[in-house]
This record gives structure tokens, C-alpha cells and sequence, in this order.
């Protein structure tokens, strides 16, 4: 019996990303250009020359230069030129979306592809940013986003001001992944609520995990979502007991930070049962307006910042709902899927009390790549940890658009998430695509966006994915071999906004598959094994 293996989903190893397709433009002629035009040294070597006399070869037009102006041309709608050749008059072109808009040109009698090359994570990673490197541990809860589109136009959240609620970030200012946010003088301030000090680094580590996956840098090893950004340090949470006092910690960590002119507000704390029980909220209470911290949520809101919030770690318990204040509206409240898009288990579900949509949307929360107590790399559960990839992504985003308004942003993130159209109780409205919130922004959300998700069934020879696409569209899909030869080809119209492709019974080997809509298409790379 075959496995199916994609191999974008191994986020430890080195995985393709996508496939760069060569083409070839042939032209018609060569111009103006005739070989009475020229010297035999204008075309060839002396060398060369010779060796044609000697064997009685004569000039012909093949050895004519292609003409100028063709290439020139060419260039303005596809700069990156791979190579030439004058005896077939033709240029060989790096993929690029819009090739075929050369046909449009009268000296282009054809465009065709010629082959392709797998781009890998790490190359491309190491191509995009110097200082920051391949991805390593981090790759997938980033590219499970679309992060890396972001980072790759250097958004990487400078500019922009997150205010960290937690229990403490012990030995942050020790731990060597976080060295360069002293040395770059991210890190704005810190203040601890609950003792009312100034110090907040000798008190929990779990703070100091939610920031690392925001803004920990450990090179060619982990990369944050926002290393870029700069950082408020709050503590507002007490370890050693839980009461309704943390509330209004929270609630003037908010105001404090509102008043700093911070941006975001990651909190990955959630508030439900208390040690005084008469204070433990109900179900009831999660109404968007009744707890004290949900409250203060929706004030920060409105104050302009984005709060960024774990949906909670209650969805395998008896509680199960979310907890405030994830319950506020005008937030992310953020569960939790594990690295292959499937919800998991713990993640506190929705809906709110009075039946609005929660959690808002979901992000990696089953085994997050995170910096460790020993200042290490690991990897840990917890919707503690999806709501810092959400907010570090947020951040990165707003850097890029950054005159528009918190809810602007919202509804972009939420606009591109993969259950927009069909939100549930257990994603919310889904993962987001923060490539595609980037287009709604730039007020191009009436494009075909591509997004492919693949996932596969380990007992049958099946190619299993599902395709997004940003808005009721057609498109077609092609499943190549290694060759370059397409063994199946379909074409469809998508009345929502997904469609579930399945191809049967295929051999061993490697095999992509492209999708296009419009002039938009996305590759993924396929091995079957037996």
C-alpha cells in the first residue's frame, strides 16, 4: 500500500516551497538585422573566423545578434533574463506571472515552458534576509500564515509597539536568542503590576516564551514572527494564586500601554474559574461585556490598539468554551491547530455566550517552536503560544499599512482566513493568510489569491488537497511528473471558496501540482512512496 508524503509539511528539514517554471520566448526574426550589415569580427572571434575559412563555412543568419529592441522589450514585463541564444532567437525567462503577456508583443510567435526548478525553504529563506536567515524551528507556524511573503518585503514589524501581558520573562535579558533586542534598543520598558517594580525578569518563564516566538533570533536555528519590533514588558499575572484582582492588573497594564502609544497587545493569559469561587465566572458571563477584563479589552480597542488574545486551554475539559477576555469583540482571539491545519484538541471553542463568532481566528498551538526555560529550543502546547504568532504576523502587516485603523486590520485577517466564508465553533473564521489580508488592504481583494493546502491520507496513493481561493472564481489545476509532462489537468468554477482535489492511484515518484486562477498560480511539490 502507497504512502503519500508532502513534503511541505516536515517543518525540520529542508522542503520544496514551490515550483520556478523556465520558459522560452521565441521570435520571429531578427529585426532590421541582415548580415550585410556587419563584419565577420563583429559577429564571431578571429579564432572562429579562421576556422570557418578552413572549412569553408559561411556566415549565416543565425549568427546574427538577437535585435536589441526585442530584448529590451522583454525586459520591461519580465526583468529577469536566465539566457540567450542568437541561432534560435529566443530568450529563456525566470517564471513570472505574467509571461504569457508577451504574446501581446508581434515579434513573439510563441512562449513555452521548458523546465523548472524546486525552490527550497532554506535557499529562499537565505535569499530574503541577511541578518535573519533560514527559518529553522519556526518555518512552519510562519509559512502556515504566509508570514514569509511579509518578511520577504521586509516587514518584520519595525516600527511597530507590542505590549506583552504574562506571568514574567525570567532571563530574557540573559537568554542569547533575545540578545539583539538589547542591542537594538527594542526593548522600550518593563513594569510589573502585581509587585509594583520595575523588574520583571526574575519572575516565570512563560512570558519569556510568548516573546520568543515573536522576537527570538537564534541564527540559521529560530526565527520570531516580528524580531523587527519593539517590546513593552507587563506583568500582570500572578502564578502563585488566581483571583479576579489579575483582571484589573490586566485592566491597567491597557491603560498604561494605551498610553504609551503601544500598537498591540498580546495577552496570552484567560481568565474563567478563581481560588475565591464566588468570583468564578459562568458561561454566561462570556457575553462580550460582562467580566472585568473583557471589558478593559474592548476599551483597549477602542482606543485604537489590536488585542491579540488565547482563545484558551479548555477545549478537552469539562469547561471547554473560551475564556475571557477572548470573549470581547473587536479582538483576535486566537486558537490553536497543530502543523498540519487540524484543531487541536485543547483549544477552548466557541461560540461566545451570545452566539458571536470565537475564537476569531486559529494559528500553530500543538508543539510551537519556542525558546525554553533553559534558554533553549523546544517546542511546547498551548494557545499561549498561537496568539504570539498571530500578534507578531498583526504587527508585521499593520508595518506595511500602517495609516490604516486596528479594525481595518482586523477585517483584512479575518477576510483572508481559510473558514471566512463558513466560520465554526472550533477555527473561528479560521487560519489566516496574511498575504492575501495584505491584497484586501492594498484594495486588491478582488484578485484570484491562490492559497493550496495540502494534506494527505497515509493508506491510499492519493494527491488530497484542499484549494482557497480568495473569491467565487474558476480556475485549473495540473499535476506534472518529473519530466515536465502533465498526466492529469482539470478546470473548475468554485461557488464558495474551496475546493477538495483528490488524484488516484499514481506511481511512485515526484509529481507538482500547480493551480492557476487568473494570473495568479501557486506550486506544491508531491512524493509518492511505496
Amino acid at each position: 500500500m502507497r504512502k503519500i508524503w508532502i513534503l511541505l509539511l516536515f517543518p525540520f528539514s529542508i522542503i520544496a516551497q514551490e515550483i520556478e517554471f523556465k520558459y522560452w520566448v521565441q521570435f520571429k526574426d531578427k529585426g532590421t538585422y541582415e548580415l550585410s550589415q556587419f563584419q565577420a569580427n563583429d559577429l564571431v572571434s578571429q579564432r572562429s573566423i579562421e576556422r570557418r575559412v578552413k572549412q569553408g563555412i559561411s556566415f549565416h543568419p543565425t549568427d546574427l545578434p538577437i535585435f536589441p529592441s526585442y530584448i529590451n522589450q522583454v525586459k520591461k514585463v519580465v526583468p529577469n533574463i536566465l539566457g540567450k541564444s542568437k541561432w534560435f532567437n529566443g530568450l529563456m525567462l525566470q517564471s513570472a506571472q505574467n509571461v504569457d503577456s508577451l504574446l501581446n508583443f508581434d515579434f513573439v510567435v510563441s512562449v513555452d515552458t521548458i523546465g523548472f526548478d524546486i525552490v527550497y525553504a532554506e535557499n529562499k529563506a537565505l535569499k530574503f534576509v541577511e541578518e535573519t536567515h533560514y527559518y529553522g524551528a519556526t518555518q512552519n507556524q510562519i509559512e502556515m500564515l504566509n508570514g514569509h511573503i511579509l518578511h520577504e518585503q521586509n516587514a518584520k514589524g519595525k516600527g511597530l509597539q507590542i505590549a506583552l501581558f504574562d506571568s514574567g520573562f525570567k532571563n530574557v535579558d540573559v537568554i542569547p536568542a533575545f540578545q539583539h533586542l538589547f542591542d537594538n534598543n527594542q526593548i522600550l520598558g518593563t513594569w510589573d503590576f502585581v509587585d509594583q517594580k520595575t523588574s520583571v525578569f526574575n519572575e516565570n518563564y512563560h512570558g519569556m516564551s510568548v516573546l520568543s516566538v515573536i522576537a527570538a533570533k537564534l541564527k540559521n536555528e529560530f526565527i520570531g514572527t516580528a524580531p523587527e519590533a519593539s517590546f513593552w514588558l507587563f506583568r500582570t499575572e500572578d502564578v502563585h494564586s488566581e483571583n479576579l484582582i489579575e483582571e484589573y492588573y490586566w485592566t491597567m497594564a491597557a491603560e498604561k500601554a494605551d498610553s504609551l502609544g503601544v500598537d498591540i497587545i498580546n495577552s496570552s493569559l484567560g481568565y474563567t474559574d478563581f481560588d475565591y469561587v464566588r468570583n468564578s465566572h459562568t458561561y454566561s458571563d462570556l457575553d462580550g461585556k460582562t467580566t472585568p477584563i473583557t471589558r478593559a479589552a474592548l476599551w483597549a480597542s477602542r482606543k485604537g490598539m489590536i488585542v491579540c488574545n488565547s482563545a484558551g486551554n479548555s477545549g478537552d475539559d469539562s469547561w471547554y468554551y473560551i475564556s475571557a477576555p477572548a470573549d470581547a469583540d473587536s479582538i483576535l482571539s486566537v486558537g490553536a491547530v497543530d502543523e498540519y491545519e487540524v484543531i487541536s484538541n485543547f483549544s477552548s471553542r466557541g461560540p461566545s455566550f451570545d452566539g458571536r463568532i470565537k475564537p476569531t481566528v486559529c494559528a500553530k498551538g500543538s508543539q510551537t517552536a519556542l525558546i525554553n526555560s533553559s534558554g533553549l529550543l523546544s517546542n511546547s502546547n498551548g494557545t499561549s503560544f498561537s496568539s504570539p504568532v498571530i500578534s507578531g504576523m498583526t504587527a508585521c502587516l499593520w508595518q506595511m499599512h500602517y495609516q490604516k485603523s486596528n479594525m481595518e486590520i482586523i477585517n483584512a485577517i479575518i477576510r483572508s482566513a481559510n473558514y471566512y466564508q463558513n466560520p465554526n465553533p472550533d477555527y473561528g473564521y479560521g487560519i489566516p493568510n496574511y498575504a492575501y489580508a495584505n491584497a484586501v488592504l492594498l484594495g486588491k481583494d478582488n484578485i484570484d489569491e491562490v492559497q493550496l493546502n495540502i494534506s494527505f491520507n497515509p493508506s491510499v496513493s492519493t494527491i488530497d488537497a484542499t484549494i482557497y481561493i480568495g473569491k467565487e472564481t474558476s480556475f485549473t489545476y495540473y499535476i506534472y511528473d518529473i519530466s515536465g509532462r502533465i498526466i492529469e489537468t482539470s478546470s473548475h468554477n468554485i461557488t464558495y471558496s474551496e475546493y477538495h482535489l483528490e488524484s488516484n492511484f499514481l506511481n511512485c515518484g515526484v509529481y507538482l501540482l500547480k493551480v492557476v486562477a487568473g494570473e495568479n498560480e501557486l506550486c506544491r511539490r508531491v512524493e509518492v512512496i511505496n
